[in-house]
Protein backbone atom coordinates (compact mmCIF):
# COMPACT_ATOMS: atom_id res chain seq x y z
CA UNK A 1 0.00 0.00 0.00
CA UNK A 2 1.45 3.35 -1.03
CA UNK A 3 0.25 6.54 0.64
CA UNK A 4 1.34 9.85 -0.89
CA UNK A 5 0.77 13.32 0.51
CA UNK A 6 -0.14 15.42 -2.52
CA UNK A 7 1.01 18.67 -0.89
CA UNK A 8 4.45 17.74 0.37
CA UNK A 9 4.95 14.66 -1.85
CA UNK A 10 5.93 12.69 1.26
CA UNK A 11 5.20 9.05 0.63
CA UNK A 12 5.25 5.82 2.56
CA UNK A 13 5.11 2.19 1.44
CA UNK A 14 3.62 -0.57 3.58
CA UNK A 15 3.54 -4.24 2.66
CA UNK A 16 0.17 -5.87 3.29
CA UNK A 17 -0.48 -9.34 4.68
CA UNK A 18 -3.86 -9.15 2.95
CA UNK A 19 -6.05 -6.55 1.27
CA UNK A 20 -8.76 -6.92 3.88
CA UNK A 21 -10.71 -3.95 5.12
CA UNK A 22 -9.26 -4.25 8.61
CA UNK A 23 -5.64 -4.32 7.44
CA UNK A 24 -5.95 -1.41 5.01
CA UNK A 25 -7.95 0.72 7.45
CA UNK A 26 -5.46 0.15 10.29
CA UNK A 27 -2.58 1.23 8.04
CA UNK A 28 -4.50 4.31 6.95
CA UNK A 29 -5.40 5.16 10.57
CA UNK A 30 -1.74 5.08 11.60
CA UNK A 31 -0.80 7.30 8.63
CA UNK A 32 -3.65 9.67 9.48
CA UNK A 33 -2.46 9.96 13.10
CA UNK A 34 1.18 10.43 12.05
CA UNK A 35 0.30 13.12 9.51
CA UNK A 36 -1.78 15.02 12.05
CA UNK A 37 0.98 14.87 14.68
CA UNK A 38 3.71 15.97 12.28
CA UNK A 39 1.85 18.82 10.61
CA UNK A 40 -0.54 19.91 13.34
CA UNK A 41 -3.23 20.16 10.68
CA UNK A 42 -6.38 18.19 10.04
CA UNK A 43 -6.68 15.89 7.04
CA UNK A 44 -9.70 16.93 4.98
CA UNK A 45 -9.73 15.03 1.70
CA UNK A 46 -8.38 11.67 0.62
CA UNK A 47 -8.11 10.53 -2.98
CA UNK A 48 -8.09 6.77 -3.35
CA UNK A 49 -6.50 5.44 -6.49
CA UNK A 50 -8.48 2.23 -6.84
CA UNK A 51 -11.91 0.74 -7.09
CA UNK A 52 -14.18 0.22 -4.14
CA UNK A 53 -13.51 -3.51 -3.70
CA UNK A 54 -12.48 -3.15 -0.04
CA UNK A 55 -14.43 -0.02 0.83
CA UNK A 56 -17.40 -0.85 3.02
CA UNK A 57 -19.32 0.36 6.07
CA UNK A 58 -16.20 0.17 8.27
CA UNK A 59 -14.38 2.72 6.09
CA UNK A 60 -17.58 4.75 5.74
CA UNK A 61 -17.96 4.92 9.52
CA UNK A 62 -14.32 6.06 9.87
CA UNK A 63 -14.59 8.83 7.30
CA UNK A 64 -17.89 10.04 8.79
CA UNK A 65 -16.37 10.03 12.29
CA UNK A 66 -13.28 12.00 11.15
CA UNK A 67 -15.18 14.27 8.71
CA UNK A 68 -13.06 13.17 5.75
CA UNK A 69 -14.07 13.45 2.13
CA UNK A 70 -13.09 10.37 0.10
CA UNK A 71 -12.72 10.77 -3.64
CA UNK A 72 -12.26 7.67 -5.79
CA UNK A 73 -10.43 7.62 -9.10
CA UNK A 74 -11.62 5.43 -11.93
CA UNK A 75 -10.83 1.76 -11.43
CA UNK A 76 -7.88 0.41 -13.44
CA UNK A 77 -6.91 3.91 -14.62
CA UNK A 78 -3.41 5.31 -14.24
Amino acid sequence: MVIIDGFSLYWTVTFLKSKSVEVTLNIFKSFHTEAKCQTGKRLKQVQLNMGKEWYNSTWEHYHDKKSLHFEFTTSYAH
